[in-house]
């Protein structure tokens, strides 16, 4: 997943430089729209060029024969066609514009099209005129200037006076795109010689929003704007599905809270730590800009006792853990800390992908002080217990021996009479007899093997089984002895657990009501609790027994004799954890300060089917 905080920040900056280059783009436009641009004679100014030549066919050059000019002298006048092209070749589309023609020597205007013009007539003395007229309509009448009319209107013009020529928005003159020209036409008469290489044109431009290389590098900027909000928005949503799939697991895994003093999920492409359960001061002082890794590194280095700490160095590597978990469920070590005494830290794989290393861990932190004590403990009533227990194995095998040899003898006595007797009563009682026989040789066979402990493997005998009955059926057992002591017996499984499984349900059954029953044993008045969690891996499930002494009538001072027999099946706490230690698993005790106890112990079932265990309370065994 993308770096959310990253992600935004570059947003904010590409939407700041948006918008930064927005305005200078707008007031480009602006201060580019408002310039005036001057063109001089037939210069090249910024892609624009006005050009004015006489017409050149035979058609344009005419004379007006016998003109009487002011002095009274007849003179023959050349009347000109003058064409005025105006190019733009400048990109930008010419808004408006107008063309001042100074005039050089002596002469007449007569016509002008299609736009109007403004006469500038004796300009600098008292008889100065200007008038603006269009010379193709006009009334005859309202002209102001001094002028000659013998059919044609002429306006004499003198040296120092101009003409401004104002371009028709009706016959297409302005405005004038990219790449487009626009024609005008004059007709002037003159006596010698008429230079008109002296004029000017006045212009604005008009550039469009999407003109400019500010308009360009707006875009890119926009785009890539629009780029990072689109990331920013998926992985927003990504993030949501995520911390909602978070937060579903963080409420599988708190169940697990009543065990473990710390748990955190720990991504580890990231090193970031999500809390599950755990004490708010803990979490307020742990360094929320630290990796995992350096989280737990600090940890040890500062609270392990120094004979363990480079193994536990070693262990919270968070580097090494997808290949520590690759064959492996979970990974654990054990420490002693100078804050809380014996520690446990385990890592549990999560997510696990095929073909793929593991992304995700849940970190747990377990305080086994009182855990090692009981260990402690047990071993060495075990070892004080070992040679009673050879001594009874070997009572176990005489026993069976001396049993059998009778058995067997009886057995042969009542073949014989079975084939010798003639009386059918006699031989009915001597068929029964040797049912029973043979039923009592088969149980003194089994008799030494019934919880077997060999090579420091329980003889199990795995088949299908139903952890739905197998739970109802141990409520069922326990219920008379609840009922009895008045104890609230209840029952806490995870419904989505899956039913049918593989595994030895005689031996989980007698490892489990001990475990119930012993807490039974001075939980009057009060209430105990059976709970079943798991988590689903690939074809099987790992599960955690716990059954917990929730209240009491009075406090749990006396702690349970190891030795005693405890619960209905008369095994010992030693004999349940030799089981368990056979199957590769631990019994394991948490005690609450208010003396409250909790046993529990995990394995693995291979799944047979996935369907669930569904809703199961205690009144199912009723």
């Amino acid at each position: 997943m993308i770096d959310q905080n990253r992600l935004k920040r570059l947003s904010i900056i590409l939407f700041i430089l948006t918008l930064i280059v927005l305005v200078i783009h707008m007031e480009s436009l602006v201060r580019f729209n408002r310039q005036e641009f001057h063109v001089h004679g037939d210069e090249v100014t910024e892609g624009i060029q006005m050009e004015i030549n006489a017409r050149e066919d035979s058609t344009s050059t005419w004379l007006k024969r016998s003109f009487i000019m002011d002095d009274g002298k007849a003179v023959n006048l050349t009347g000109q066609t003058i064409d005025g092209t105006l190019s733009n070749q400048s990109g930008n589309t010419v808004d408006d514009w107008e063309l001042r023609i100074n005039i050089t020597g002596n002469c007449y205007i007569n016509q002008a099209w299609n736009g109007e013009v403004e006469i500038h007539q004796y300009v600098g003395t008292d008889e100065e005129t200007v008038q603006r007229m269009n010379l193709q309509d006009y009334d005859l009448d309202e002209v102001t200037f001094d002028y000659r009319y013998d059919g044609d209107l002429l306006i004499p013009l003198r040296e120092g006076d101009y003409v401004i020529y104002y371009p028709s928005t009706r016959f297409s003159e302005m405005p004038i795109g990219a790449g487009d020209d626009v024609k005008i036409g004059v007709i002037f008469y003159y006596l010698n010689a008429l230079d008109l290489s002296d004029y000017d044109v006045q212009l604005h431009f008009h550039r469009y929003f999407t003109q400019g290389f500010t308009f360009y590098a707006f875009i890119v900027l926009g785009g890539l704007w629009l780029l990072f909000m689109v990331l920013t928005a998926a992985d927003a949503l990504a993030y949501r599905r995520a911390m909602k799939e978070m937060e579903l697991r963080k409420s599988g895994i708190f169940s697990m809270s009543d065990i473990y003093d710390l748990i955190y999920i720990i991504h580890l492409p990231t090193g970031e730590m999500t809390p599950v359960s755990v004490d708010e001061r803990i979490e307020k002082e742990r360094p929320k800009n630290q990796t995992a890794k350096e989280v737990l590194t600090n940890l040890i280095r500062e609270d392990v006792d120094e004979k363990y700490r480079e193994l536990m160095l070693e262990f919270v590597d968070t580097d090494t853990l997808p290949e520590r978990l690759k064959e492996r469920n979970s990974v654990a070590g054990e420490f002693y800390s100078a804050k809380y005494g014996w520690c446990e830290i385990r890592f549990y794989a999560m997510d696990r992908v095929t073909d793929k290393p593991i992304e995700n861990v849940v970190f747990t932190v377990q305080n086994i002080s009182e855990e090692k004590q009981e260990q402690e403990a047990i071993m060495l009533r075990m070892e004080e217990a070992e040679s009673f227990n050879e001594a009874k194995a070997a009572f176990m095998d005489n026993l069976a021996d001396d049993l059998q040899r009778p058995l067997k003898n009886l057995a042969g006595l009542t073949e014989r009479i079975i084939r010798e007797s003639g009386d059918e009563a006699v031989r009915g009682y001597a068929l029964s007899a040797n049912s029973t026989v043979s039923r009592l040789l088969v149980l003194t066979d089994g008799l030494v093997d019934t919880f077997g402990v060999e090579g420091g493997q329980v003889k199990l005998n795995p088949r299908a089984y139903s952890l739905r009955e197998l739970l109802i059926d141990l409520a069922r057992t326990m219920l008379p002895l609840a009922d009895q002591k008045r104890i609230a017996m209840s029952l806490d499984v995870t419904e989505t657990l899956p039913d049918r499984l593989e595994g030895d349900p005689r031996v989980l059954r007698e490892i489990l009501v001990p475990m119930v029953s012993g807490l039974m044993h001075n939980a009057e008045g009060g209430s105990v609790q059976l709970a079943v969690y798991g988590k689903a891996l690939e074809g099987r499930i790992h599960l955690l027994f716990s059954a917990r002494l929730l209240s009491a009538s009075a406090p749990d001072s006396r702690a349970m004799a190891p030795n005693e027999a405890t619960g209905l099946t008369g095994l010992s706490m030693e004999v349940v954890s030799g089981l368990l230690g056979g199957m590769g698993s631990a019994l394991k005790s948490v005690r609450s300060p208010e003396g409250r106890r909790e046993l529990y112990f995990e394995i693995e079932q291979p799944v047979l089917d996935a369907a669930p265990v569904g809703k199961l309370t205690v009144g199912d065994a009723r």
